[in-house]
Parts: C-alpha cells; sequence; structure tokens
C-alpha cells in the first residue's frame, strides 16, 4: 500500500496547507490561508466526523444557513441542506473526503478533535489503496498571524456585559465586559488564550455540581497501527472524563488585543453583531472621561447593554 504524509505525531510549526492547494477542486484557482485557518478553528467547535457503513461523513448543523454557504463557496465542495430548526454543511464522497483530510491532518489543535479524526483517517485507509498518514497535533503557540481562534469563537465563544453597582461614579454603576469561550477539556488551549490576551480567568464549571475530581487519565489513546512510530509507543492523545472549562477575559487591555484581532481576521457567523456592540461599547468605557456617560451617549451605552446580552448568537 502506498503511504503518503509524515508519521510525525507533535509538531512545533503553526498551518500547513501545501496539500490542501493540490488537492483543490478544478473550477477553483486558489484558497486563502485565512479561511482555512478560520475552517479548521469552526469545525473543532462545531464538526463532527463520522463512520457509517463504511462510508465517511463530514457534518456541520448549524441554525445560521448562511456560514454554511460562505464555507462551501470557499472551499468549492460539499452540500448544505435545509431542515425545519437547522441547516447542515455534509461532504460524503471519498475525493471531497480526501480533500478535508488535506485540510485537517496535521493542522488540528485540539486533543479530542485529534482523536476522532485519527479514527475517521483510520477509517478512510481501510477502505482505499493509498493510505494517508495521520500528520500529529498542531501545537499551536499563539493565535497571533492565524485565524483559527476567529473560527473557534464564532462556535464557541460569546460576548456580554455586567452592570456593576459602584457609587464612585455619578449614575451609581460601571459596565464590565466578559468575552467567554466554554468546552470540554481542553484546558491547554484556554491557558493559550489567557497568555494571548495577557489576562483572563479559567473556571471549572463542573465543580458546581460535583467536588470530585472531574479529569481522570484512563487508557492511552493508542497511535494507529498504520502510524505507530515505533512497537508499544502511545500518542500524545489521553481519553478523558471531560470537565467543562470557561476561560472568561474581563480585563479592557484584553479587549482591545481582541477587537484588534478580529480586526484582521473577521468573524463570520452572526456573532459579529454582538462582536460589533462589544467593540462599541469598549470604546465608551475607554473615555468615559472625555465622553461623559449623560443624555443620549448614557442612552446608547444602555441599549448596547441590553442588546448585547440579548444576543442568543
Amino acid at each position: 500500500m502506498n503511504k503518503i504524509g509524515s508519521s510525525e505525531t507533535i509538531r512545533e510549526t503553526t498551518f500547513n496547507f501545501i496539500n490542501v492547494q493540490q488537492k483543490i477542486v478544478s473550477h477553483k484557482t486558489f484558497i486563502k490561508n485565512s479561511f482555512l485557518e478560520w475552517f479548521v478553528g469552526f469545525s473543532e467547535g462545531d464538526g463532527s466526523f463520522i463512520v457509517s457503513n463504511k462510508r465517511l461523513f463530514f457534518i456541520i448543523n448549524q441554525k445560521e444557513e448562511k456560514v454554511l454557504y460562505y464555507i462551501r463557496a470557499n472551499l468549492g465542495f460539499g452540500k448544505v441542506s435545509k431542515y425545519s430548526s437547522y441547516s447542515r454543511y455534509i461532504v460524503a464522497d471519498r475525493g471531497s473526503v480526501d480533500r478535508l483530510i488535506s485540510i485537517f491532518n496535521g493542522n488540528l489543535v485540539l486533543n479530542k478533535t485529534n482523536a476522532r479524526f485519527v479514527l475517521w483517517l483510520q477509517a478512510r485507509n481501510l477502505y482505499s489503496t493509498e493510505e494517508i498518514c495521520y500528520g500529529g497535533i498542531n501545537k499551536l503557540v499563539t493565535f497571533h498571524k492565524n485565524g483559527w481562534l476567529s473560527g473557534f469563537t464564532d462556535a464557541e465563544g460569546c460576548f456580554n456585559a455586567q452592570k456593576l453597582k459602584d457609587t464612585r461614579y455619578t449614575i451609581g454603576f460601571r459596565i464590565r465586559l466578559r468575552f467567554i469561550l466554554d468546552q470540554k477539556g481542553e484546558y491547554p488551549i484556554f491557558e493559550k488564550c489567557k497568555f494571548f490576551l495577557k489576562s483572563g480567568s479559567i473556571t471549572n464549571r463542573n465543580r458546581v455540581v460535583s467536588s470530585s475530581p472531574c479529569t481522570r487519565l484512563e487508557k492511552p489513546f493508542k497511535t494507529p497501527s498504520f502510524n505507530r512510530p515505533t512497537k508499544g509507543t502511545t500518542l500524545l492523545l489521553k481519553h478523558v472524563t471531560p470537565c467543562m472549562y470557561r476561560f472568561t477575559s474581563t480585563h479592557m487591555k484584553s479587549h482591545d488585543i481582541l477587537c484588534e484581532y478580529f480586526k484582521e481576521y473577521p468573524l463570520r457567523t452572526i456573532k459579529k453583531v454582538p462582536l460589533t456592540r462589544f467593540t462599541s461599547l469598549c470604546y465608551y468605557i475607554k473615555n468615559r472621561q472625555s465622553l461623559p456617560w449623560t443624555g443620549k451617549v448614557l442612552l446608547r451605552i444602555e441599549n448596547l447593554v441590553k442588546n448585547l446580552n440579548s444576543d442568543k448568537s
């Protein structure tokens, strides 16, 4: 059997899409790396790798149909179907599955997504004469100069505002803005968020309902035989009983970094609307001394807070 790709398990580099451009569909000439980075992040939040009846499927379910057509238009393949309460992007034909593999292989950041992808890739190799080797985990060092966090935020992030009583101000309150990401397991990615934004907190939400530790290592995830470096070597992917972690950023300097990042790597879902409100509130908070919160300004701020917190995206 012919083999394609590297048997490397963990890479220090970020994203590598050279193989993607080689497998691009005939009616497209190029796919931007910024889109592919966003797509990987979005898929790690909302995508599913499925094997059923010797067939492989990749599926994204979304209430927002527009973003699925955006994905299809940029990739040049896949199908979007509308159902009563949601829409679905699906890839099922073998040629397009291999194109997706060229996008994800070696570029996935999260441990659990890599574990699911490896099983998907292993199933694909069982049904093909040409074997593709697993490219390893993308050991992403920072979110600078890549769109992964933008895609992941479109899938898993939210923005909100809190009115906090504060007698230092004549109106009796101040606004605290929050950027929030929730995810089961994957504590290290939130540490990277904290490092990138230079502040933030990581909380274990399971502690609210249970005092017992929720993270415990079970049987190590074995490297598939088609890509096992040496006998007895295990892949650096561990199955854990998942904790629900929350990353929260409330510091204004962190919000400045975040807003600048999203200018360079825009959100592609309806979450760009709450982000616009979030950014406007950042402006009013930073300029509170030169732009007093009275009259129309105060009304504008209160409406921004109300609308931001009513967003269901």
